[in-house]
């Protein structure tokens, strides 16, 4: 049993959203992030033409391209999805990717290091007995962005060679 936290590769830059905060009020969870926001929408992005968009986003919401939900419904078929068409004005450019309605689960040991804030895991560790049989999830009872995958689900991700994509094992207890 290993589980992974996948995040995006800080090496590619991310799109700068222009309009998020337009459409989704500050300071709220990503499951009312997800209500907030409509099944089909169009945000303005800024992204340096010579950089290509990943098939992961991470901020200001986790964001995936066609072929990475493709992975996730494979492996999790009740998840469901929302769609944003993300528009590169200056570059004249789209793209569109998926919002996923991950399960958020609150699985983190007490030994794990946490920031005094609880927006950053310095060691995670997953309590064995709380962790859930779905391969992708979010982690929940705490303020950051955590999404955790199990294995196989890290594996296909590589072998579909999925760009953009990062990951850090955690600990099992």
């Amino acid at each position: 049993m290993r589980y992974f936290s996948i995040y995006t590769d800080t090496k590619n830059p991310q799109p700068l959203f222009l309009d998020w905060y337009n459409k989704v009020k500050p300071g709220r969870s990503d499951y009312e992030i997800y209500c907030e926001i409509q099944n089909h929408n169009h945000f303005i992005v800024d992204l340096n033409k010579e950089i290509q968009f990943m098939d992961l986003i991470s901020h200001p919401y986790f964001m995936v391209s066609k072929e990475f939900a493709s992975l996730i419904r494979l492996y999790q078929s009740q998840v469901q999805f929302k769609y944003a068409t993300l528009f590169d004005k200056a570059n004249q450019r789209t793209a569109f990717f998926q919002i996923p309605n991950l399960p958020e689960i609150d699985c983190l040991h007490k030994n794990s290091e946490i920031s005094k804030d609880k927006s950053e895991i310095i060691t995670g560790i997953l309590s064995k007995d709380n962790i859930p049989s779905f391969p992708v999830f979010r982690l929940g009872g705490i303020k950051g962005r955590y999404i955790i995958a199990n294995l196989d689900f890290v594996e296909s991700a590589y072998r579909r060679e999925v760009t953009g994509m990062r990951m850090k094992e955690f600990m099992i207890k």
